[in-house]
């Protein structure tokens, strides 16, 4: 009888109590991630000042000749490479930099002081006018024809494409990597510089069609911490389990923080893994499968380290977090069993008083 409920026991916890666990762990902590202020505020400041450095070198990486890429895309990146004004002059000229530091960043700043409480909740604009007055700036066409002029002459039918290109604003053919005709290259310059603002709005409303209270809440709080009370799922798989496999209190919480230990130890051990693997994946070859995706092999993927790192550090380390908690309360109550076993100890050497008649 004994053996069955242990078997028993021992089933709920494996196959209901740890994958729950397992689950929420990771959902609370990915929520504590994407709605904190810290994500909001900082993550992108941090990514826009790695995407400089990161496009300059992919454009070092398109000199070696050692590298496979696709020939349109080196020849593409070799002309960009081969103009005297780099992309990060470039952003800093014509103010877009200056949109994404302080624009874009301010603005999600704000929508994460609302969700934390911080300040009352409101319409958050973005206004995307400056960026169109950069995309716009006469150093972005001079930029492009720089480029075009680096670029070898057009075949006849490049020719002809280029031409079904500046006709039709709407094709979305891929822009042939050849020069033009001069009758042809300030319109080609034009075009591809207002093809980049065609679909740009003037303004977006971060908080469109939301239905949040005008006023201060911390709707951070609120979610994390009914998110929190997810653990009362595991826990009560956990409760059952512990409390049919176990013959005594000791063998109750030798259970319960076992198993809440491996919960928290699996979450541990594959968000620890993730924050080590997914640097090293970028730089998997995917042209063996697909040759699509030959032009990135080894451009993007080496040199994506930084951006990605920036990512796993906010979105996985909230999940490390979670799951080390729940690995010490595990281990508490672990050995807060071993205090029962002292207690019948004790009971079992006292001495036993003689029964008076």
């Amino acid at each position: 009888m004994n053996q069955t409920r242990t078997v028993l026991g021992l089933l709920i916890m494996i196959f209901f109590a740890i994958p729950l666990l397992f689950g929420i762990i990771w959902a609370v902590g990915l929520t504590q991630a994407v709605i904190s202020s810290k994500m909001l505020s900082e993550l992108p400041r941090e990514i826009i000042a790695e995407i400089p450095d990161l496009v300059d070198e992919v454009l070092l990486a398109a000199k070696d000749q050692n590298i496979q890429m696709d020939p349109d895309t080196r020849t593409w990146l070799t002309a960009v490479a081969g103009v005297a004004t780099t992309p990060k002059e470039l952003l800093t000229e014509t103010g877009l930099n200056n949109w994404l530091e302080k624009e874009l960043s301010e603005s999600l700043r704000t929508v994460g002081d609302i969700l934390n409480g911080k300040t009352e909740a409101r319409n958050v604009w973005l206004n995307l006018r400056p960026l169109k007055q950069a995309l716009n700036h006469p150093a972005m066409e001079l930029y492009i024809t720089q480029v075009m002029e680096k670029l070898p002459v057009c075949s006849p039918e490049q020719a002809k494409t280029w031409e079904r290109i500046i006709q039709d604003q709407d094709h979305y053919d891929s822009l042939p990597p050849c020069r033009p005709e001069a009758s042809l290259s300030i319109n080609t310059a034009a075009s591809i510089r207002s093809s980049f603002t065609r679909d740009i709005p003037d303004e977006i409303n971060f908080f469109e069609n939301s239905h949040f209270p005008f006023r201060r809440v911390n709707i951070a709080k609120t979610v994390m911490s009914f998110s929190y009370l997810l653990f009362l799922i595991p826990a009560l798989f956990i409760f059952l389990g512990a409390l049919i496999a176990a013959r005594c209190k000791s063998h109750f919480f030798r259970w319960s923080g076992a198993v809440t230990m491996i919960g928290g130890g699996l979450a541990l051990a594959l968000a620890t893994l993730v924050k080590q693997i997914i640097p090293w994946s970028l730089r998997f070859n995917p042209s063996q499968f697909s040759s699509h995706w030959l032009h990135w092999n080894d451009v993007i993927g080496d040199h994506l380290g930084g951006i990605v790192l920036v990512f796993t550090r906010h979105l996985v380390a909230p999940v490390i977090a979670v799951a080390g908690a729940v690995c010490v309360v595990g281990l508490l109550l672990f050995a807060f069993s071993f205090t029962f076993n002292r207690e019948t100890e004790a009971n079992v050497q006292a001495p036993q008083q003689p029964q008076t008649t």
